[in-house]
């Protein structure tokens, strides 16, 4: 996969001598099941045209630009680890447009002539209420009429768990409310989150008790004693987590580890949340009873 990181005002040499491509549009923090929607048609189009499948984000979050009062935005997906999800998902070329006050205020024709029309895009696919340039005035009833003729429009419909919309912002609020375990009908998996190892010790016999650093960019639930599935190096465990604290440069997570031996090498975790088990635990004495009671399964 190729990487483009643009910045206006774009430069000519980014622009030159690009291949025609399908462009899906979209913050896609998560890369939830309505953004895979978009991004599988998008591919299929470009397997049909033998264009290359091209995805355009931006970052930062729109949020952190237009209301700098605000708190800095939390990802469910950090940029590099969307990028990943990308890569895995087939995408050719990644268009990331840093999101600015310059840019934010482009007419929605204006960004669609420099962004979509001088990177020969001959098809565009977006969600339905995808929105483009200044104050989102540009949306996908006005995409073809900007473009044109230059390139197509493919408008995906809502998509849909238990009549709610799928998007980032309701999978924010299942976090918020501690509800991990409906996540997967909005996310296609467990929410997870990747870590580097502080420090660890043994607990018991073939337990490891663990303090994990997680990156400040990350959306963590909300504080609480949770059922986790924890990877390393390929290797899975149950284990149980409680949020310690949240600072400036991230938050620490105090795990306990069940039926492993410690030989593994620590310096990145995956942390699947599985289950939310109760609010505010007694640290390591509520997360040894549920240790040693077995009852995480996975």
């Amino acid at each position: 996969m190729e990487t483009i990181h643009l910045r206006y005002p774009i430069e000519k040499s980014s622009v030159c001598k690009r291949e025609s491509c399908v462009l899906a549009l979209g913050f896609f923090d998560g890369i939830h099941v309505g953004h895979r929607a978009i991004l599988e048609k998008a591919k299929q189009i470009a397997k049909q045209k033998r264009l290359k499948f091209g995805v355009m984000t931006f970052f930062p979050h729109p949020k952190d630009i237009l209301f700098p009062e605000k708190k800095p935005m939390k990802y469910l997906t950090p940029l590099k680890v969307k990028e990943e999800g990308f890569k895995e998902l087939g995408v050719e070329k990644l268009f990331i447009v840093e999101f600015t006050p310059e840019f934010s205020a482009l007419s929605p024709k204006e960004f669609v002539d420099q962004y979509i029309c001088s990177f020969q895009c001959k098809h565009v696919v977006a969600g339905f209420d995808y929105c483009y340039g200044a104050k989102g005035k540009g949306n996908m009833a006005t995409m073809a009429e900007h473009g044109e003729g230059e390139f197509e429009v493919t408008v995906i419909s809502k998509v849909k768990h238990h009549y709610e919309k799928i998007s980032s912002t309701a999978i924010r609020g299942l976090l918020a409310h501690g509800r991990v375990r409906d996540i997967p009908s909005y996310l296609g998996r467990p929410y997870q989150v990747q870590g580097t190892s502080i420090y660890y010790s043994h607990v018991g016999q073939n337990n490891i008790f663990m303090e994990i650093h997680v990156d400040r960019e990350y959306r963590l639930p909300k504080p609480g004693l949770y059922k986790l599935k924890v990877e390393v190096n390929g290797s899975s465990y149950e284990g149980v987590c409680h949020q310690m604290f949240i600072n400036k440069n991230g938050a620490s997570l105090l795990i306990q580890m069940k039926k492993c031996d410690g030989r593994e090498d620590f310096n990145s975790v995956i942390i699947s949340w599985l289950d939310f088990i109760k609010g505010e635990p007694n640290k390591l004495n509520d997360m040894n009873e549920y240790i040693q009671r077995d009852e995480l399964v996975i």
